[in-house]
């Protein structure tokens, strides 16, 4: 039947003379994926995953992918110093030992590559500075890098044209599936997609064939997972559970390699990624629409400042009115940030209790998350560095006095709209009554409102500088001159090298 629909449709497109415009490749494609569970859908995608390089890369997604690689290594340098690190590196190494596989950045310090993928994405995640796609909320790069980095050192003389089209493939995939991902509007998390993504890039880096890029999608869904992911003080897991879907991808592919049999539909059906997680299949046409011709991650950018991406609208607003109008602090009388409910329940408070605690942080996770804190540091420093979370600041009765009054008001109809980041208004009061306000579509970092590439080499150069052991100047500027030039690079080792102190 499928074939006898495929045929009638080509017959149709060639006598009304649009052969060239038909879809009759997607329909193709859908009308076989409708035999739910038979694996096709995966194969198709390990096919594709298998056989595309780095040829296959436009200028645009060339440029995006050393820049995601540029800001990701420069997350996993300032995430070296953050509270958890520590422990993470000391349970990694009690766990595997020693080894002369993979570098734990900064320090230097070797590991096996799925242990040191653990704790460099562990440090990346740290300081909520990872990369987010504002359209479903997903870390996108933050678990790729680390593990294709690991195991390309492990594999020795991986090209730099290999490793960006290894990074570039396992993000793509990584965010199509939170695309396809239903109910809509999206929350995609990393730690459920980041095992398939850094599966992905890793098998790249092994040269897995189709067959063995299969395995290694079906053994990192073994690893996927929702659960575990905590966003209040004193719990760190959030940060760990990405470090976990990192060292999951180089432990996929490994044992893929090795000829671990886990072929089959990991995707679709009753026992499949989407269903098991989701109850609902996925929108499969999104996930293969232009499969190859688009890469997602030119849709996606860095963020600039250190907390929950849904704090960035307020942010980005706060900073525009200062930009605008050059108010001071000390003259501000209130702040009034008009937010849906999502973002009431998690950055806003939405009882009295969870009000009083973003107000007054009790740690730097609860800071991250808070809407009164994040808006009055910003006001009071007129930024939103890595500086404004310290110890210090989160103890500033100067801004916990400013936070006591931020006001979140709801405003329902801001959680309308296809985007996971949602829009913001803020609203500044002044002592001598002036209000000022702007509403925030696009907070920066967004495509539409983007980081620059030479705001992405400062962001770097300040993340480095937070580092656990001191990054001389010159290894921050070799490691920059080498990123932005990677495909020239004959072995990608050569960014782990720069990379400790």
């Amino acid at each position: 039947m499928v074939l006898v629909i495929v045929a009638l449709t080509r017959a149709l497109c060639r006598k009304a003379g649009e052969e060239k415009n038909c879809r009759v490749e997607r329909l193709e494609r859908l009308l076989r994926w409708e035999m739910i569970g038979s694996g096709t859908l995966t194969r198709e995608i390990a096919a594709f995953l298998a056989r595309t390089g780095f040829d296959a890369l436009d200028a645009g997604a060339l440029r995006a992918t050393k820049e995601h690689i540029l800001y990701t290594l420069g997350t996993i340098l300032a995430g070296s110093s953050a509270p958890g690190i520590e422990q993470a590196f000391a349970g990694a190494r009690a766990l595997n030992g020693r080894s002369e596989e993979s570098t734990v950045l900064v320090s230097g310090e070797k590991l096996p590559a799925a242990s040191a993928a653990l704790v460099n994405a562990t440090m990346g995640h740290s300081r909520e500075l990872d990369i987010n796609d504002d359209r479903i909320a997903y870390k996108s790069s933050v678990t790729v890098v680390p593990a294709a980095l690991a195991l390309a050192e492990k594999a020795g003389k991986v090209s730099g044209k290999d490793f960006i089209a290894s990074v570039c493939l396992g993000v793509d995939l990584g965010i199509r599936l939170g695309l396809a991902t239903n109910p809509k509007p999206v929350h995609a998390r990393a730690i459920a997609l980041g095992p398939f993504a850094a599966a992905a890039a890793c098998g790249k880096i092994l040269a897995l064939d189709e067959s063995g890029m299969h395995n290694a999608l079906g053994i990192a869904f073994c690893r996927s997972t929702v659960a575990g992911n905590s966003t209040v003080a004193p719990s760190l897991t959030k940060r760990l559970g990405v470090g976990f879907a990192s060292q999951s991808g180089v432990v996929a592919a490994l044992l893929a390699s090795a000829g671990y049999p886990a072929a089959g539909e990991v995707l679709q059906g009753a026992a499949g990624f989407f269903q098991t997680f989701y109850q609902q299949e996925g929108d499969y046409e999104q996930l293969v629409d232009q499969l190859g011709r688009r890469f997602e991650i030119v849709l996606v950018g860095p963020k600039p400042f250190p907390s929950c991406r849904y704090t960035h609208g307020a942010v980005t607003g706060v900073l525009e009115l200062q930009r605008r109008h050059a108010m001071q602090a000390r003259d501000v009388a209130e702040v009034r940030v008009r937010i849906g409910e999502r973002d009431m329940r998690s950055v806003g408070g939405w009882s009295e209790d969870e009000k009083r605690k973003k107000r007054r942080p009790e740690g730097v996770v609860d800071a991250q998350f808070s809407i009164p804190y994040t808006v009055a540091a910003t006001l009071i420093h007129g930024r939103l560095s890595l500086e404004e979370f310290t110890e210090a600041k989160l103890r500033s009765e100067e801004i916990l006095d400013l936070a006591a009054r931020v006001r979140t008001i709801l405003t329902p109809e801001f959680d309308h709209g296809p985007m996971d980041v949602k829009p913001q208004w803020v609203e500044i009061v002044m002592r001598d009554g002036k209000v000022f306000g702007e509403k925030i579509i696009y907070p920066k970092g967004n495509p539409n409102n983007p980081v620059t590439a030479e705001e992405v080499v400062g962001a770097f150069r300040g993340m480095a500088s937070y580092a656990t052991k001191p990054m001389s100047a010159a290894k921050v500027d070799d490691a920059i001159a080498v990123a932005l030039r990677l495909e020239e690079e004959k072995d990608v080792a050569v960014l782990a090298q720069l990379l400790t102190a």
